[in-house]
């Protein structure tokens, strides 16, 4: 699996530790749901999963169970993660970034579709350093990663 490196995908893999043992880093993005800077919105949150990932599927089940289907939409990651790109969205077309800004932004991304993963997690912190994995939970209000 690839990764990013100060905001530039790489393919090479973190790697083990020194010990030789996978060991699942921590993620970066650790936001709460509701907080001052995250409040409880309809509309404002996304979820990126795959059907590939376990992980996602119980944020699906928790989506479900909680009501939450016509509050938090959702976009799929393709089932395949390649090495070249990891988790792609929809390819060809991707999605239009707009979908992840917020409503009535007309800047100049707006424009651009988002094909991979990384791309996400590059608007979210342009310097990020790390895996781009699924799940995400998308804030299109400020523009980045609530958690992961």
């Amino acid at each position: 699996m690839g990764r990013l490196l100060e905001g530039k995908w790489i393919t090479n893999d973190l790697g083990p530790d020194e010990k030789g043992r996978y060991v699942r880093r921590a993620t970066q993005f650790r936001n709460e749901i509701p907080s001052d800077k995250f409040p409880v919105e309809k509309g404002r949150y996304r979820l990126i999963l795959s059907h590939a990932c376990g992980w996602s599927h119980r944020c699906l089940l928790v989506r479900a169970l909680k009501g939450l289907e016509d509050v938090i939409p959702v976009t799929f990651c393709d089932p395949f993660m390649g090495q070249e790109k990891g988790w792609t969205l929809g390819l060809p077309d991707g999605i239009d970034q707009a979908a992840l800004l917020p409503a009535g932004n007309n800047g100049n991304d707006s424009a651009k579709r988002i094909t991979a993963l990384y791309e996400v997690y590059c608007m979210a912190d342009s310097e990020y350093t790390g895996r781009a994995s699924v799940p995400v939970l998308w804030d299109s209000q400020s523009g980045t990663i609530v958690n992961k």
